[in-house]
């Protein structure tokens, strides 16, 4: 239960600010492309993630190892770019399910998640102080769950989620780097997790999870008895990164190999 609170927080936390450069930080863009495609045979499927002139997601078109059809997630903005929904369909071309954004100025107000009968499942409702998302109330099919608050200090905070009748769920402290899209430390009852960064905001090593091609934490088999990754890149002439090598020692063999090919 208390992993999976903090799991849900941080796939909001990505979605909590809306930057026209988000999105392009979120893939490790350091300059606008129209699309970049990923090639993996394991961590994460392969993917193509389009964007439009502002650097905002379009669409990203998600497939199976063997390159069949997976889903498509679809981002629809306002007239001023705020992102409004995202919709996903399935490979029966079937729309699995919605999301709804709410804004409050660069930050996202409020999030619901819909199911294919077009019903309510989650719901995240943030706070912020103008600078951090500061509060989060979820909602399970319509119901409270629990509460989330964050207190800032420079580039550490501290989160804390309390269910409904103010039980303590879980505690985290985070470190972070640049900004909390980079975590650098999480540390709580029942993880403890390392990231350091290139000057580019990628990652280069993780302790006690492993980061995929958007940096979002990934748990597998052998972090046991493999706990530490080390990533090294290879760039395109605009400084992009188009192949990724993983590897479980700083001196070791590379592992696993993550390919992009980005047009511009």
């Amino acid at each position: 239960m208390k992993l999976r609170i903090i799991a849900s927080a941080a796939l909001v936390l990505l979605a909590a600010c809306s930057r026209y450069d988000a999105d392009l930080e979120k893939y490790g863009l350091c300059t606008k492309a129209r699309e970049v495609t990923l090639e993996c045979d394991s961590l994460e499927f392969p993917y193509t993630a389009r964007f439009n002139s502002r650097g905002q997601l379009e669409s990203v078109e998600t497939r199976n190892f063997d390159g069949s059809f997976r889903y498509l997630e679809s981002y629809n903005y306002n007239s001023k770019g705020d992102l409004e929904e995202v919709a996903e369909v399935n490979s029966d071309g079937e729309q699995e399910a919605r999301y709804e954004y709410e804004m409050d100025g660069r930050f996202v107000r409020e999030c619901r998640i819909y199911g294919m009968n077009n019903q309510e499942v989650h719901r995240w409702v943030h706070e912020n102080d103008g600078k951090h998302i500061v509060k989060t109330d979820y909602y399970a099919e319509g119901a409270p769950e629990y509460v989330t608050t964050k207190v800032f200090n420079g580039s550490h905070y501290t989160e804390e989620s309390h269910n409904m009748e103010g039980e303590l769920l879980d505690r985290a402290e985070v470190d972070f780097f640049r900004s909390e899209n980079h975590p650098s430390r999480i540390c709580g009852e029942d993880l403890d997790i390392e990231v350091a960064y290139n000057d580019k905001g990628l990652p280069v090593m993780s302790r006690g999870a492993v980061l995929n091609s958007r940096g979002e934490l990934q748990w597998v088999s052998d972090l046991e008895d493999n706990p530490v990754r080390y990533y090294s890149y290879q760039y395109d002439r605009r400084g992009n990164w188009i192949v990724r090598a993983e590897r479980k020692s700083p001196d070791g063999p590379d592992g696993l190999i993550i390919r992009r090919t980005i047009a511009y």
